[in-house]
């Protein structure tokens, strides 16, 4: 199984503390430091703009971590307190706003003055020069990660689409096979039923032409049955093998992730970059994964099949 990715973020005055986080977590998860140099896991890539950076990554990975440490003294209502640098809390904000509030983590310094605003996510306090405190909250915060519910179903595009696909088609047909005992299909009542749902592996730019031509490799027929509540009759292509009656889609609402992506992401982003790949595949991912989850929660599992081609 892939590893969840994480993405820490400090001052460059705390990067000892940033790549100390890194070893604790990189047993569990992928694990990349804001300053990485390796091109291919680096955040800030050379001649860059560092914003339309961070929104790239922002959509790169499942959680982040912000280190807030002593950097900045500032004046609060008479008083000089310490205080994360400015940029590490815009990127926790950056985070927050992009994965949710329970996939990010703000693991700080217990002699910091907290914004009031950022109480209510997750806050793993250390003592400074204190080793075994860092570690623990560090591991306090990866503990989290590695237990959450649902991790992967949230307002990504992705997500959404899944859900409005899986509403709209594949539920209304599973209960159909299961109020009908089957599908009557020409005149034979097949009792063995599935739906299997064609993924590709990637996306190209014209979805719709791509599953066209997927589509040919397939000997299907269409057949039409109309589900209580629908004001349209449900069309699905059929295939018979080994007596059982296969039910094949291929979900061309997965071309608003192209869409979608292409407008969270700022203009000036290579659309046909590793970095844009990366992204896809993470959102057809969690496509599947989110299909599989509400396949589940329903009751439903048994009758779907998810194939990437």
């Amino acid at each position: 199984m892939k590893k969840k990715r994480i993405f820490i973020g400090s001052s460059s005055e705390e990067l000892g503390l940033a790549k100390a986080a890194k070893t604790i977590l990189e047993k569990d998860f992928e694990v990349v430091i804001w300053n990485d140099s390796v091109w291919d896991s680096s955040v800030f890539k050379i001649n860059n703009n560092f914003l339309t950076d961070l929104l790239r990554a922002s959509l790169q990975f499942d959680f982040g971590i912000l280190l807030g440490t002593q950097d900045d003294k500032v004046e609060y209502r008479g008083d000089v307190v310490l205080q994360p640098r400015d940029n590490v809390l815009f990127e926790l904000g950056l985070f927050i706003g992009r994965l949710g509030i329970s996939k990010c983590a703000f693991v700080v310094d217990k002699k910091l003055k907290i914004l009031s605003d950022i109480s209510g996510i997750t806050l793993a306090r250390f003592e400074k020069n204190d080793a075994p405190s860092f570690v623990e909250a560090i591991s306090k915060v990866s503990e989290l990660f590695k237990h959450q519910i649902d991790s992967d179903v949230n307002f990504f595009p992705s997500a959404t689409l899944a859900s409005g696909y899986f509403e709209n088609l594949l539920l209304p047909t599973c209960k159909y096979i299961i109020d009908q005992d089957g599908f009557d299909y020409e005149s034979v009542q097949y009792k063995n039923c599935i739906i299997k749902v064609i993924i590709p592996n990637r996306l190209n730019t014209d979805v719709n032409l791509q599953f066209a031509q997927l589509k040919r490799n397939y000997q299907t027929k269409t057949v039409s049955f109309q589900y209580a509540g629908r004001p349209r009759n449900i069309n699905l292509d059929t295939e018979i093998k080994d007596g059982k009656l296969i039910f094949i889609d291929f979900p061309t609402t997965l071309s608003g992730i192209n869409y979608a992506i292409s407008n969270l992401l700022p203009n000036d982003f290579n659309l046909m970059s590793v970095d844009y790949e990366i992204i896809i595949e993470r959102e057809i991912e969690r496509f599947v994964y989110t299909l599989k989850k509400l396949a589940l929660r329903n009751g439903v599992d048994t009758l779907l099949e998810i194939e990437r081609i």
